[in-house]
């Protein structure tokens, strides 16, 4: 036999293996799917942004993606079980949560979302909603996985006290002080001490409630403002002073008026612009802006402060890292179908493998 042909015959047969199949019916079928889901995604985020732009209610969907994804124990192997992405602080067992006081109102806000939008499960659009509102309020653009696979019912609820709580006694007095609180909530999930302070400056946006966390004394309404959460003079629809009243405050990004609701404590003045301003420290400027102990933490705790300090200098790498980490926190428990996700802004790939 000529040595010539049989190595030939070896070449070929090494090219035959790296060429790909044709995709089956049901590799077809899926791309199919896949591209219909990435649609209702992109459709779905236009609604939100014109919504959220209308009722400035960027923090507490921000909070509701946070709250259902953080329960996440990588402890525990099996899934629901081990808590996550998964929607399922939709039920009341998980939203009764002491943690979660005041997200029935985000939940109630997602409710006609999900009517318009049927085919996209409860947990794709918690985090949908929540990295929309990071950006509609200036913050970055965020390059998130969807596909979530939702918890069925109220019974795949993960137990209460996977959040981290925002004064002592920390997890029922199991955890000295605060940064020991926060590196036992956080590295449960995963995070390192630098995730943990890009994170929590989510507190950014968003303002505490007497009615919610008890943490601060200012609560619902008007009346129970401070300056930086109330919607000031009533006359000209609370854009001028007249007679002592107070201009209305301006906390948006884009330096329009509206707050949605009135009322609450702010970390910050601009308490809808996601900017750096949170590791700015505003708080020793005015007693009206909040700080809770698990805040003194992060620029006080030796791990902590260098990211706190480079964070106060540099919104960009403030951004950057949030990005990175909320991604990563999305995706804590999540069980994504088809296994490698579906991204917006991407033509549906040509094969994919799904998990039955």
């Amino acid at each position: 036999a000529c040595p010539h042909a049989a190595a030939a015959r070896r070449r070929v047969a090494d090219l035959a293996r790296t060429v790909q199949p044709h995709p089956t019916a049901a590799e077809v079928a899926g791309v199919g799917e896949v591209y219909v889901y990435q649609e209702s995604l992109k459709k779905c985020r236009d609604d939100l942004r014109a919504f959220i732009d209308e009722v400035n209610c960027h923090p507490i969907l921000l909070r509701l993606a946070w709250h259902d994804a953080g329960t996440f124990d990588n402890t525990i192997g099996k899934w629901p079980q081990c808590g996550g992405a998964n929607g399922s602080i939709r039920f009341d067992v998980e939203m009764n949560h002491g943690a979660n006081a005041g997200l029935k109102k985000a939940l109630t806000y997602l409710e006609p979302f999900k009517e318009r939008h049927s085919n996209l499960s409860w947990a794709d659009l918690i985090q949908l909603a929540g990295a929309t509102a990071v950006e509609c309020a200036g913050g970055p653009k965020m390059y998130m996985r969807y596909g979530r696979v939702d918890a069925t019912g109220p019974e795949e609820c993960p137990k209460e006290g996977n959040l981290p709580d925002a004064e002592p006694p920390y997890h029922d007095g199991a955890d000295p002080d605060a940064s020991t609180h926060l590196r036992r909530i956080f590295y449960r999930m995963g995070f390192d001490d630098r995730e943990i302070v890009a994170l929590s400056g989510a507190h950014t946006i968003g303002r505490a409630f007497k009615e919610r966390s008890g943490v601060s004394q200012f609560g619902y309404g008007e009346r129970a403002a401070t300056k930086f959460s109330g919607r000031g003079c009533p006359v000209a629809g609370g854009v001028s002073k007249q007679a002592g009243c107070p201009a209305a405050h301006v906390a948006r990004a884009d330096n329009k008026h509206g707050i949605g609701m009135p009322g609450g404590q702010p970390w910050t003045k601009s308490w809808l612009a996601f900017d750096n301003a949170y590791f700015k420290k505003e708080y020793t400027e005015d007693p009206e802006l909040l700080w809770m102990s698990t805040d003194k933490a992060l620029h006080t705790d030796p791990g902590f402060k260098p990211h706190f300090d480079l964070y106060a200098s540099d919104e960009k790498a403030f951004h950057r890292d949030f990005a990175a980490a909320f991604v990563k926190l999305s995706e804590c428990g999540a069980r994504l179908r088809p296994i490698n996700g579906i991204k917006i802004n991407e033509d549906p790939p040509r094969r994919m493998v799904w998990r039955g």
